[in-house]
């Protein structure tokens, strides 16, 4: 028996076949409906077969293999920079008499700058505050979105660690007694 109808192409349904129920003469041939999560005859030759290849996405938020690594890294890296920031949080906030201390062990007598250090050690905390949360809220971003995090903590470590050096740097060298000593112990 031959079939007119024109074949179908590659990825396309193929027609029903016209001896097959249709889900309305299906219903009214049997009375009970089917248990929940079964389907109907009619609803099997509608779905496709062939699952999707893996390197096909089936829509806008299609779920990848998770990677476990990836937030287990991610998580701890986040973890480590909450740590960090309520461990160094006093040291920020008292930094012009600890910088001041640390340079008098050091031989350098009368810092200058302490209200200059105090003031930046201030801005250090809030800046670091604000980057650990923009680095919080992307790197949960991109683990909802299934796709690879870690560096995200780590660049975020790395973008308060140059801000902080370049602060601290700018303290020191504006002090007028600690320009005097790092010219004298050449």
């Amino acid at each position: 028996m031959t079939d007119p109808r024109p074949r179908p192409q590659y990825g396309e349904y193929a027609p029903f076949d016209p001896d097959a129920p249709t889900s309305e003469t299906a219903d009214t041939l049997s009375p009970a409906s089917p248990p929940p999560g079964a389907q109907s005859p009619a609803s099997q030759i509608a779905q496709p077969t062939a699952a999707p290849s893996a390197g096909s996405t089936a829509g806008p938020h299609a779920e990848g293999p998770r990677r476990r690594w990836d937030v287990l890294i991610t998580s701890t890296l986040l973890f480590l920079g909450v740590f960090d920031i309520i461990v160094y949080f006093s040291t920020y906030t008292n930094l012009g008499p600890l910088m001041a201390e640390g340079l008098a062990t050091q031989g350098l007598e009368g810092f200058a700058s302490e209200d200059a250090a105090t003031q930046a050690g201030g801005i250090l905390n809030i800046v670091r505050i604000s980057i650990l949360i923009i680095t919080i809220i992307l790197a949960l971003r991109q683990v909802q979105r299934n796709r690879i995090a870690f560096w995200i903590p780590l660049a975020g470590a790395v973008l308060s660690g140059i801000i902080v050096v370049a602060v601290l740097s700018g303290v020191l060298l504006s002090d007028p007694a600690f320009l005097e000593y790092a010219t004298s112990q050449r």
